[in-house]
């Protein structure tokens, strides 16, 4: 009788895993520090303290650890010569998708905000932003690698379009974020908001970003991928997240309803600082989104 379950194949998976994450690491510490060529990364880690770069750095450690070992799922030691290839591919677009929907949203949805200055000031609520930000989109690729698998140029471009589709729709997501958060601040920015480093913004901002990648994971999730139609393919994906993000949303709400009678929720985290009820709100938005998750998975 074996007492141990890791095979052979396992074994040499997980190696493969390990390699590629040190690599890409190394990737993304190199870009890191050209970004901030002012402030040394470990300086700023290790000397001086940096939480905000701290909490920033994790994340980029957490996604790449994430998306890495998600796609080395597919690797077979028995085909080993096709596998590392496509699984090599798979990771590099991967990549540059997550790079592409962090570039959408620093330069078009937080466009009047700059993240990597504010967490270079130690900002917490930016890093929190970023976290946020990273996790979402890494969820998202994923979600869309298990969609279509991108086996060829056409199935690649469908991604693209629904990529870019889904982004629109965080878009509108955070807009309304925002206009209700001016509703209950006398027309105050939330971006402006964000400058001054209010954790719990920053908290509730991160987590409504990662429950809504979980929605549109699920979403993914539940529809099949139809090889060579373009166009169905992706009305396809826009009714199924439009539907699951509302699902979410007003599925949060009641329960936050429940979980919080008498709390006015808004003016605690906007006005107050209350981690407390950011925290609260963190818990419901992603135990929800897991819920769609694991319900609506094929």
């Amino acid at each position: 009788m074996s007492y141990i379950s890791l095979s052979n194949d396992l074994l040499v998976a997980f190696a493969i895993t390990g390699l590629l994450v040190l690599v890409v690491l190394m990737v993304v510490k190199k870009q890191l520090q050209a970004d901030s060529s002012e402030h040394d990364l470990m300086d700023e880690l290790a000397k001086k303290d940096n939480f905000a770069m701290g909490i920033s750095y994790a994340s980029s450690i957490f996604s790449i650890i994430l998306v890495v070992s998600f796609i080395a799922r597919e690797f077979d030691l028995s085909q080993w010569q096709e596998s590392l290839p496509h699984m090599a591919i798979a990771l590099a677009l991967a990549l540059v998708f997550i790079w592409f929907g962090k570039w959408i949203h620093n330069r078009l949805i937080l466009r009047d905000f700059n993240e990597a200055r504010a967490i270079e000031k130690r900002n917490v609520c930016a890093a929190l932003i970023d976290t946020g930000v990273l996790l979402a989109n890494s969820i998202i690729v994923l979600g869309l690698y298990k969609w279509s698998k991108a086996t060829n140029f056409n199935t690649l471009l469908i991604d693209i379009i629904a990529f870019i589709a889904i982004q629109f729709i965080i878009l509108l997501h955070t807009r309304w974020q925002e206009k209700r958060f001016a509703a209950t601040n006398q027309g105050a920015s939330m971006q402006t908001y964000f400058a001054y480093d209010n954790t719990s913004i920053g908290l509730r901002f991160a987590s409504r970003m990662i429950a809504l990648s979980l929605a549109i994971f699920a979403a993914l999730a539940s529809i099949q991928f139809i090889a060579g139609n373009f166009i169905d393919n992706i009305i396809m994906i826009l009714l199924n997240v439009v539907v699951f993000v509302a699902l979410h949303q007003i599925t949060a709400l009641l329960v936050l309803k429940l979980a919080l009678p008498k709390v006015q929720n808004n003016i605690e985290v906007e006005q107050q600082d209350n981690v407390g009820i950011a925290s609260i709100e963190l818990a419901v938005h992603i135990a929800i989104g897991i819920l769609l998750l694991r319900l609506f998975s094929l």
